[in-house]
């Protein structure tokens, strides 16, 4: 283990570690003051899915650009980049207008895309081979941390300051985070090019790799399902504990940072577990099926119940909901072909993470007919056991 702790191994997974939390927090301000900003804006308060739908299809899509950027600049040098972007999204977000709410959605996009890619092109290179899930898992504890942080960190600010400052808050922190990563550049970028064409040379590819193996194409499609229900867990779970359970803001705010802050534990011993002592596959199927079943509990939780329990279910689904996603990232590295763990990366959370373009919105017009949000979470219990039985079932 004592090659983990090399300077060249640790620094640029801790600075990508704190550049996806960060962006993950910014994604999450409005799912976690969702009245407020929502009363700011003069819009539904479901429409938070809409806003996690126009951030992920910016995410996905520029992730499929980024090997110009990193083949000419390197990847934490992209990564910096993105980082102004998310913080200018995050000041017009704070406008309060139609075409604010869109771009600022874009923009932030635009700041979380290169963060999944970059990892796996700085772990692929710089991890040793034989900890390589390891290093994957632990570098995935970036995304909640980010979202506990929101949980703990959104309502208290808001209610002390507003959510406008909230969110200027937040876009001077990220911009700062892109400036203090300056040191760690050097060792990151090692192997850039300054004559790399920045216009991608074949766009789709990232594309046609997921579909040129088997393998890769069912975990994404597995993964894509699953994700759907970490889509509606960060999107609605604390509109749903506050409207439908009767908690305050404050207190459906804990558990939302529960769920986040466990998963960075989970995702720290499924990473030495996976492929030492338990299939990574077999931790990706049972992430699911548990999953599935804590939706179906939450779905039928009565009004005022107890908090304890709920307390309970959001460190149970900070394990199973939230743990995996890092293991995901490394088995599809490591089904790639040689060279490839990046544009593989990038191709794959297209489908995967394409659930954040269309389960939230899917789940916003279904609470606009159905007005149940137990009912919507209890639908999304069933796919999430789903996908767990195809994760086991895939061979390779």
């Amino acid at each position: 283990m004592r090659e983990l702790f090399n300077r060249d191994v640790a620094a640029p997974i801790f600075v990508l570690i704190a550049f996806q939390g960060i962006t993950t927090m910014a994604m999450h301000t409005f799912a976690n003051a969702p009245t407020e900003i929502a009363g700011g804006y003069g819009i539904p308060v479901s429409f938070t899915g809409v806003f996690t739908a126009i951030v992920y299809l910016s995410a996905l899509t520029f992730g499929l650009f980024v090997s110009g950027p990193f083949g000419r600049f390197g990847p934490m040098r992209s990564c910096q980049f993105s980082l102004v972007l998310g913080a200018a999204g995050l000041a017009v977000f704070s406008l309060a207008t139609p075409w604010g709410f869109v771009l600022a959605g874009v923009l932030l996009g635009m700041a979380h895309g290169p963060m999944n890619p970059a990892g796996s092109h700085v772990i692929m290179r710089k991890g040793p081979p034989k900890w390589r899930p390891f290093l994957f898992s632990v570098k995935q504890i970036s995304v909640p941390i980010g979202g506990a942080l929101a949980g703990f960190l959104v309502p208290t600010l808001v209610l002390s300051v507003g959510w406008q400052t909230t969110i200027l808050i937040f876009a001077v922190v990220i911009l700062f985070a892109s400036l203090l990563a300056q040191p760690f550049r050097a060792n990151a970028d090692d192997d850039r090019n300054p004559s790399f064409p920045l216009a991608p040379r074949d766009v789709m590819e990232p594309i046609r790799l997921v579909f040129a193996k088997g393998p890769i194409r069912s975990i994404s499609i597995a993964a894509f399902v699953l994700i759907g229900c970490q889509a509606c867990l960060v999107s609605f779970l604390v509109t749903f504990l506050v409207k439908e359970v009767g908690l305050s803001l404050q207190l459906a705010g804990i558990i939302f940072g529960l769920a986040h802050g466990t998963s960075v534990i989970a995702r720290i011993y499924l990473g030495m577990l996976a492929d030492r002592f338990i299939p990574t596959k077999a931790i990706l199927g049972y992430s699911g099926i548990i999953t599935g079943v804590c939706f179906i509990i939450l779905a039928n939780f009565p009004m005022n119940g107890a908090y304890w329990l709920l307390c309970i279910l959001g460190v149970i689904l900070g394990n199973a909901n939230l743990g995996w996603v890092g293991l995901y990232f490394s088995e599809v590295s490591k089904l790639a072909p040689s060279g490839k763990a990046a544009a593989a990366t990038a191709g794959s959370q297209i489908f995967a993470f394409g659930s954040f373009v269309v389960i939230p919105p899917l789940f916003t017009l279904f609470i606009e007919v159905v007005d149940s949000y137990a009912a919507g979470f209890a639908i999304v219990g069933v796919t999430g056991i789903l996908a767990g039985f195809r994760f086991l079932s895939v061979k390779y």
